[in-house]
């Protein structure tokens, strides 16, 4: 009797240790796999309301125009690394409403894609549905609809966290407001004068973490530094002063910017044919620490 046993028992051990090796190997497969693709995503909005969108805390879009939309954008670097993510959505009504109506409700479409081999396959729009979020309807009438979904996204980067950042709401409100339009002008300045190295010094951070999330090559990063210099030589003398705006927070209040009314930076430049933004979000990395542009 017991010998039967101890084939049956040695036999399930044997079996587990190769579930466990098969296992093994299989994530190994799957994590090599993510290592070698470079998924882009992007956040696909189809509204008939104005609205603003968020991930992961962060500000993703806002867009007060009335009528319908379809816009679809890159959301790499508001994610800091695999796991769970956070969207959310609120949607405002049209003008002339006071309250967001059942059409509205329905209309509104929330869709992720993946884009698998980087900015190759989301340039030629081979793309996959990944998560498609709807409202549900609130059978009451409501001045906005605010609504927040999690889901799960793997990348094979990690990006600079401003988790453990100073929490910049807990901080004396003029003292702070001052630093932040004293740093817009600061950089307002900068760019009024073309100045190129001093420019790219402050965003040096920014640029490379939005790299790593989109995998720039030399090529994209050499395309990218054309695309600012041509900015900037645009810019040159043309740079409005920094007005009308009010102070706002994301990232659970690590992240403080400028924002006027309609959701757009104060910063910006204009010459006869086009209107050259400059949107910046700041950070303080740790007590006492002075700001810096993190997004």
């Amino acid at each position: 009797m017991n010998k039967p046993i101890s084939i049956i028992f040695s036999f399930l051990i044997l079996i587990n240790i190769s579930c466990n090796k098969a296992q093994d190997k299989l994530k190994q497969t799957i994590n090599l796999k993510t290592m070698n693709e470079q998924p882009i995503y992007t956040l696909k909005v189809t509204s008939g309301n104005p609205y603003e969108s968020y991930i992961n805390n962060m500000v993703l879009e806002k867009d007060y125009l009335t009528g319908s939309s379809d816009s679809e954008l890159i959301i790499n670097d508001l994610i800091l690394k695999s796991g769970k993510q956070k969207l959310q959505i609120v949607l405002l009504p049209n003008d002339g409403n006071k309250t967001v109506d059942k059409l509205g409700i329905d209309y509104l479409t929330l869709s992720i894609y993946r884009y698998n081999n980087g900015y190759s396959s989301y340039v030629e729009r081979k793309s996959t549905l990944i998560y498609e979020f709807k409202l549900d309807d609130p059978h009451v009438e409501m001045p906005l609809i605010t609504k927040e979904w999690i889901f799960n996204i793997d990348v094979p980067y990690k990006l600079k966290n401003w988790e453990h950042s100073i929490d910049l709401r807990k901080e004396d409100e003029d003292k702070l407001l001052k630093e932040v339009v004293d740093y817009y002008n600061h950089l307002a300045n900068i760019i009024n004068k073309g100045d190129k190295k001093s420019f790219l010094t402050i965003m040096k951070v920014r640029d490379s973490e939005v790299f790593k999330s989109l995998y720039n090559d030399a090529e994209l990063i050499k395309e990218d530094e054309q695309y600012i210099d041509n900015r900037l030589s645009k810019s040159i003398g043309n740079i409005h002063p920094i007005k009308n705006y009010n102070i706002m927070f994301y990232g659970n209040g690590k992240i403080v910017t400028l924002e006027d009314k309609k959701g757009e930076t104060p910063l910006f430049a204009e010459d006869k044919n086009n209107i050259y933004s400059y949107q910046i979000y700041l950070h303080r990395p740790y007590p006492n620490a002075p700001l810096e542009v993190i997004r």
